[in-house]
């Protein structure tokens, strides 16, 4: 159970999420407190930073937000954390997406290049059907 805890505090949120995944029906008192402190780390934080660190596993994780928590606030953080992203790596994940994601996921993706203004690829995007014109080109 200690390494599970200690596994909250991880670089990788993937990880931070899994521990809190296994721990969050416990109802073992040093779990709790645990999982309280956790808690208070603001989610606008750790997306940032991942937004910023714009790694291939920080995009991957900010595209399944938009899958397993569709909200309104959830889309506006992502939204926003993904326009932070500026490395090759997190922009070639982003066209990964913006080719072979979900619908949602691909909106997101098309949003990002758009205020990049890389129109050839949502020329490329719209020419596969994976989005349509008015959603590559309305401003």
């Amino acid at each position: 159970m200690e390494l599970v805890i200690s596994a909250l505090d991880d670089k990788l949120w993937k990880v931070r999420q899994a521990a809190y995944l296994l721990l969050v029906n416990k109802q073992d008192s040093v779990v709790q407190q645990a999982l309280q402190e956790y808690q208070k780390s603001s989610r606008y934080d750790v997306f940032v930073a991942m937004g910023r660190a714009g790694g291939v596993s920080n995009v991957d994780t900010l595209m399944e937000s938009l899958e397993n928590e569709q909200n309104t606030a959830i889309t506006k953080l992502v939204d926003y954390t993904l326009g932070l992203v500026n490395t090759s790596e997190g922009k070639d994940r982003i066209r990964h997406y913006l080719f072979n994601g979900t619908q949602i996921q691909r909106n997101y993706a098309a949003l990002y290049f758009k205020r990049k203004g890389a129109k050839d690829i949502l020329i490329e995007a719209v020419q596969q059907g994976c989005i349509d014109r008015v959603q590559a080109f309305s401003k």
